[in-house]
């Protein structure tokens, strides 16, 4: 049996010079007639059983590295959009302490005031806590202790020295104001009695045996 006889494609040219494909059936009958430009761009497009393989094989690999390129580009969106999250977060926060009210500031400090105020019980609750606590620690809070007493008496006694002498101070200068004014009433009486003196022997040279009367 003879065998089957393939389509097949005969060349001829237009009237203006181009290059055409004539397609015949196996009888040799035309059935299209194509550009040679537009049918060689088709054959391009088409590959061989024996390119096959080696187009899937590159086709694997560029699906590979376009995932491994889109999975890159959306860690970083996610990388950025939790930054742009963690920045909005912050800024929230810094607005909502810019906007507290000032009721919340009178709490912490009636709350801070209440803690210096604590009674004795807390005082006791405090030592028990740090009884509680290791040794190293124990020591440095005795260690604290001990240097807030020596500068709080420290403090104390360099007030107390300071008032004391601003009092001497004030009464020195007391007593110095004192001796002046009598200094300055006793200098006063003795320039009268001078100027009394003058005046009455003044007056006995202008009229002899008559003194001003006292």
């Amino acid at each position: 049996m003879a065998a089957k006889k393939k389509a097949r494609r005969t060349t001829h040219r237009s009237s203006k010079g181009k290059k055409l494909y004539a397609v015949r059936d196996s009888k040799g009958r035309i059935k299209d007639i194509q550009t040679y430009k537009r049918a060689h761009a088709a054959d391009l497009r088409k590959k061989s059983k024996k390119e096959a393989p080696a187009r899937k094989k590159v086709t694997a690999k560029a699906k590979v590295k376009a995932k491994v390129r889109v999975a890159g580009a959306k860690a970083k969106v996610r990388t950025v959009k939790a930054r742009v999250r963690v920045a909005r977060a912050r800024a929230a926060v810094r607005r909502a302490v810019k906007k507290a009210p000032a009721t919340a500031s009178k709490r912490v400090a009636a709350v801070r005031a209440a803690v210096r105020k604590a009674p004795k019980k807390a005082q006791a609750a405090m030592k028990r806590a740090v009884k509680k606590l290791p040794l190293k620690a124990q020591k440095a809070v005795a260690q604290a202790e001990s240097q807030l007493t020596k500068t709080v008496a420290a403090v104390k006694k360099q007030a107390a020295a300071t008032v004391k002498q601003a009092e001497t101070a004030v009464a020195k200068a007391q007593e110095s104001a004192e001796k002046s004014v009598t200094t300055v009433v006793d200098q006063a009486k003795d320039l009268f009695g001078k100027a009394t003196e003058a005046v009455e022997s003044a007056v006995e040279k202008v009229i002899p045996g008559q003194a001003p009367a006292k």
